[in-house]
């Protein structure tokens, strides 16, 4: 590459390159490109020994040297501490962060010297070559550090540099340069797997099997991190995508050939059903630090025992878990599935495949019916209510709630933000009904449980396991106190008309 500099900078300058400094560079984010999206960038960078930590972005950079090699993926948790894991604790959360590409990057400074060998400029040559998950040709950033009364010759210089055919210019801002990289490698995966996207005009049986394909994507995608136990969003993900998967066949199944709905909804039940026990173990524990700050008779101290209960529970049903995520019954499932909603879209252009007419018509036909599904139950609804028909009316927001997501490419945007946000505020409420009636319930089982074993934890834990559920009853109080509020106001005019205009 440093030939490509000496022609442009011609018979007129002569160019002294200082040493070579190369470092293996890690790039690291969430798996849902937390860091990106908030334009910073995260590296474990090598040149010897365990390397250090660089946190870039918001004008500043924040280094932390490093003892050891870092393993990853790596929660929050297991990063050293220091201002690195400070600024990164609000944005990546509960999120593991994991190598998304590596490269090798070559800096060097190089001197410029006009005929009469004064010093007309100096600049950094950073080369970066991407080496996982897939090599790409280098991407190369010069910074011009002009000599005091050597300006124009130095942005003469410059220029002619960047105009080499042999040099493709990374951005100077580092989150830009990360993107570039991502971009060149491959890694920023296309929407929808190249897929048409779904448009107003889309056949219906085409739309609805695009969406059924996405959401298999997602559990695909987030199958690795789930048997690997990197971090618990994993299998939050897989759990939302086999959810809205058993929503759409069953509001909207019909579209598809004949019996394939049915076939399906099943084995979608089966694997909802076999993650939802570690999923549940994972909620109680990652609500447990909030929990135990709400103790007044007892201190956080006495739930370890029940801590360790939980974690224990957890081990167990994440073996059955990533036993049937390795069964043969999924692996089938998934690769069926994928085949018989390719041959759908294949035989889109066949005979009786519009009969449901377009993405359109589908979406306002359904829309309408599970608006006045929801509309209906709500409306039935009162303080004296049993919690059934509260969980019900619950499972059907969460329906429309799906099904407004897929339609989101045919409304009109901003009859669908509006509509989206007046279902959320209901879902919400509904939603610490379900958790304080849920989780109050499983606190009494699992002291049942602890009972059981030897030892017997002591009559502290017992107690402040009684305290939560005491605090988990009130939550779900207050939330059937709430509701009745938020219902008056979802079935309101401003709301009526927000889902009339969908």
């Amino acid at each position: 590459m440093l030939r490509s500099l000496a022609t442009a900078a011609g018979s007129r300058y002569e160019l002294h390159p200082g040493p070579r400094r190369v470092r293996t560079v890690t790039y690291l984010d969430t798996a849902d490109h937390r860091l990106r999206r908030k334009n910073l960038v995260l590296t474990h960078e090598r040149a010897g020994a365990a390397g250090e930590l660089v946190l870039t972005g918001r004008g500043d950079t924040h280094t932390v040297r490093l003892k050891e090699l870092p393993r990853f993926p790596a929660r929050l948790e297991q990063l050293p501490g220091g201002l690195v894991r400070d600024e990164l604790g609000p944005v990546v959360g509960i999120r593991a962060v994991l190598p998304t590409l590596t490269a090798r990057t070559v800096t060097r400074e190089v001197a410029v010297r006009d005929s009469r060998g004064d010093l007309v400029a100096k600049f950094e040559w950073i080369e970066t070559t991407v080496t996982e998950p897939a090599a790409a040709e280098p991407l190369v950033r010069i910074t011009l550090y002009p000599q005091p009364g050597c300006r124009k010759a130095g942005e003469r210089l410059a220029k002619r540099l960047r105009a080499q055919p042999q040099i493709r210019s990374a951005s100077s801002a580092p989150a830009q340069a990360y993107t570039e990289l991502l971009t060149a490698t491959g890694a920023l995966r296309q929407a929808g797997n190249g897929r048409p996207p779904i448009t107003r005009d889309t056949p219906a049986v085409a739309a609805v099997a695009t969406a059924l394909l996405g959401f298999a994507d997602t559990i695909a995608d987030t199958l690795g991190g789930v048997v690997d136990d990197v971090d618990t969003e994993f299998l939050h993900e897989l759990r939302v995508a086999v959810r809205r998967t058993r929503s759409l066949l069953k509001l909207a199944g019909d579209v598809l050939p004949a019996e394939l709905a049915r076939r399906y909804a099943a084995e979608f039940a089966w694997l909802g059903d076999l993650t939802t026990p570690t999923r549940d173990l994972d909620v109680f524990l990652l609500r447990m630090e909030d929990l135990a700050n709400t103790l007044l008779a007892c201190e956080a101290a006495d739930l370890r025992p029940f801590t360790e209960h939980l974690c224990a529970q957890r081990d167990r049903a994440r073996d059955e878990l990533v036993d049937g995520l390795r069964s043969q019954r999924f692996s089938g499932l998934l690769d069926g599935w994928w085949r018989e909603l390719d041959a759908v879209l294949q035989n889109c252009g066949t005979a009786g495949s519009t009969s449901f007419g377009s993405a359109r018509e589908l979406a306002e036909k359904r829309l309408r019916r599970a608006v006045k599904r929801v509309v209906r139950r709500a409306a039935t609804i009162t303080p004296e209510s049993p919690s059934a028909r509260v969980h019900d009316l619950r499972k059907r927001c969460k329906e429309l709630r799906y099904l407004l997501e897929v339609a989101r490419p045919v409304c009109d945007a901003r009859a669908h933000r509006a509509a989206l946000r007046d279902l959320k505020r209901l879902q919400d409420v509904l939603g610490d009904f379900q958790d304080g009636e849920v989780q109050s319930a499983a606190l009494h089982t699992y002291a049942e449980q602890l009972q059981a074993v030897d030892p017997r934890p002591p009559a502290a834990t017992l107690l402040a396991m009684g305290e939560l559920a005491a605090g988990l009853v009130a939550q779900q109080r207050k939330a059937r106190a709430d509701l009745t509020a938020v219902l008056r106001e979802f079935l309101g005019p401003v709301t009526r008309q927000h889902l009339k205009a969908l």
